[in-house]
């Protein structure tokens, strides 16, 4: 049985299977364009989330060859994954904002010796030890999670109106959760795909590298993305995993407030001692002791715990240490 589904405002939701991930599958929508289909986002890459795309698109009167085009609110593999094998069947185009296409790049590279080497000088900046590091070695050689042949070949900006029948599907730019991060706005229903960056019940990932610090201010970036939404009229939003969002300025200032109590949190775990990001990582909250957390969890981790960091220096709370090696921050 294939739940996908018409769900109002002439939207199909098609619930793509993510082999062996506690998330599930991820929401993959589909409405009706001159062309035939447009896709919000295409879901996971292997045979299982294939056959779910593709069943549900035929439970809802249609096939893949009727999709003339993806839309992708960034570029994880669990969004972005099946888009060469639905360009492949229909020829369809595939469009992201350009802030995430380098991005798309690097994580359809495999993960060869070259790359293990500099993810392994990073975390040894971030402050990783000898047996933090091992334990990295468990994903070398691991065949990258998106293939090249779903890149996207075709560039979203903001505001940006995609033709569906008879209305259109504004791009909104929402940076933080990636730096290319876009929601579509379906403009005659005041409907919002949010895709990860409002979600029901999930706290999104915010921040992409570990060591250096970024210097954009990924955190600053996704706080004044939620305010954006919030000023907009939105009846119903629609995100890439969990239910729909009833009042989606109401869940973002959850997540604004979320973000300000991590950051008071992780001023405290100073006090007056000298931390290396992973050390600020250690002492974050996570949904796991840290010993319990994977080696793509960790990595996942420090890049969140960067982030937080890099907001805190940019509101001059805390300051890298001169000449620290691995690099080292302290509260002012």
């Amino acid at each position: 049985m294939n739940d996908a589904a018409p769900i109002g405002d002439g939207i199909f939701q098609i619930p793509v299977p993510i082999t062996n991930n506690p998330l599930g599958h991820t929401l993959v929508y589909a409405m009706e364009s001159p062309g035939g289909l447009i896709l919000v986002d295409a879901g996971w890459d292997d045979d299982n989330a294939w056959r779910g795309l593709t069943s549900g698109l035929e439970a809802i009167g249609h096939s893949v060859k009727d999709v003339e085009g993806v839309v992708l609110t960034h570029f994880h593999p669990d969004h972005t994954g099946l888009c060469g094998r639905v360009r492949e069947a229909s020829g369809a185009w595939i469009a992201m904002h350009e802030s995430d296409h380098e991005l798309f790049a690097q994580i359809s590279t495999s993960y060869g010796a070259e790359w293990m080497d500099s993810h392994k000088a990073n975390m040894m900046r971030a402050g990783a030890g000898p047996t933090d590091l091992g334990t990295f070695d468990t994903i070398a050689g691991m065949s990258p999670p998106v293939g090249p042949d779903s890149a996207p070949d075709r560039v979203l900006v903001d505001n940006e109106l995609i033709a569906l029948t008879g209305r259109n599907l504004r791009a909104v730019y929402t940076p933080g959760h990636t730096p290319g991060h876009v929601c579509f706005y379906l403009e005659d229903a005041d409907v919002m795909f949010t895709g990860d960056h409002i979600l029901q019940k999930t706290t999104p990932h915010v921040g992409n590298f570990v060591y250096p610090l970024e210097e954009r201010d990924a955190l600053a970036e996704f706080i004044d993305s939620l305010r954006r939404v919030q000023t907009m009229t939105i009846t119903r939003g629609l995100g890439a995993h969990g239910i729909p969002i009833d009042d989606v300025a109401s869940r973002a200032d959850e997540l604004i407030e979320h973000h300000e109590e991590r950051l008071e949190h992780l001023h405290g775990v100073f006090g007056d001692d000298q931390l290396t990001v992973w050390q600020v990582a250690e002492r974050m909250k996570w949904y796991k002791p840290w010993a319990d957390i994977s080696p793509v969890g960790k990595g996942l981790a420090l890049s969140e715990a960067a982030a937080h960091l890099r907001h805190l220096v940019a509101r001059d709370l805390v300051a890298q240490v001169p000449n620290s090696e691995p690099a080292a921050f302290a509260r002012r």
